[in-house]
């Protein structure tokens, strides 16, 4: 990829760069200068080391407004663009073009991560005071931490639990760090965890009760290039992705019309 041989500060300037004028168009030196402080002459110089590596002619300075504009001949140098970029320029910003919803899933105390994480690099079990939505009550559990996942909201713990002799996923928010952590030992006869080494494919589809026009937004909207669209997560993430993609709600876009179940491959497996 471009730049990939500069050093680290310019290389994050100059992909800056690129994200800046894919999206406005247009740069100036004070770009640079204002997002990284650095001088004008360093500013200048990154540019001059981006017009080398440009395409002839993708950029046209503009005298009177002292702007770089991009001409029909631009392409990027670092990559696709995503909207993690916009969102990025967007935050930026002077003026008030961009704002984020609260999430109110993501408050998640270190306190009881951290004694998790340990336990989970030594191979200790570790006791827990747990309250799940099912049980009235908080239960003490031993539990031997195994791996963490994350919806894309907040992180799981993946376990085998002594006490209800399976694996289970625990929302460690809904550990008790008063009562929790205090009892520690070995981990034994953890027995290989079947599922979180199976695959999950979920074929999705517009909702049947969707008109042809809402069908082929949807299409559209989820990125559809064939007459389905397959996902693939591991078996234990399944419950999480169909609530992520809305295919419990009560009038979804999507539904799920088939799921498979594979297992992985010993390669897959090695390279977990």
């Amino acid at each position: 990829m471009a730049f990939d041989d500069l050093k680290h500060a310019q290389k994050q300037r100059l992909e800056y760069l690129d994200r800046l004028l894919f999206w406005d168009g247009a740069a100036t030196r004070g770009s640079l200068i204002e997002r990284f402080g650095i001088s004008n002459p360093q500013a200048a110089l990154d540019f001059k080391t981006y017009l080398h590596a440009s395409e002839t002619n993708a950029l046209k300075y503009d005298a009177s407004s002292k702007k770089y504009h991009t001409t029909e001949r631009f392409t990027r140098l670092t990559g696709r663009a995503t909207t993690d970029e916009l969102e990025e320029l967007l935050s930026g910003k002077k003026r008030a073009f961009y704002d984020v919803l609260p999430d109110l899933q993501r408050t998640q105390n270190v306190r009881v991560f951290r004694p998790l994480y340990r336990a989970l690099l030594a191979g200790e079990a570790i006791k827990i005071v747990y309250q799940s939505m099912r049980d009235p009550e908080p239960e003490t559990r031993w539990i031997a931490p195994l791996r963490f996942a994350s919806d894309g909201v907040r992180l799981h713990l993946r376990a085998w639990c002594y006490t209800r002799q399976g694996f289970r996923d625990f929302i460690p928010s809904r550990i008790d760090p008063t009562r929790s952590f205090e009892e520690r030992r070995v981990a034994e006869e953890v027995p290989k965890d079947d599922d979180w080494f199976t695959w999950a494919v979920l074929r999705l589809s517009p909702h049947r009760d969707l008109t042809q026009d809402q069908m082929r937004v949807v299409r559209i909207e989820f990125g559809f290039e064939d007459e389905f669209l397959e996902i693939r997560v591991r078996k234990p993430l399944e419950f999480y992705t169909k609530r992520r993609w809305g295919l419990d709600q009560e009038n979804p876009r999507l539904e799920c019309v088939g799921c498979a179940y594979v297992a992985m491959s010993e390669e897959e497996i090695d390279e977990d």
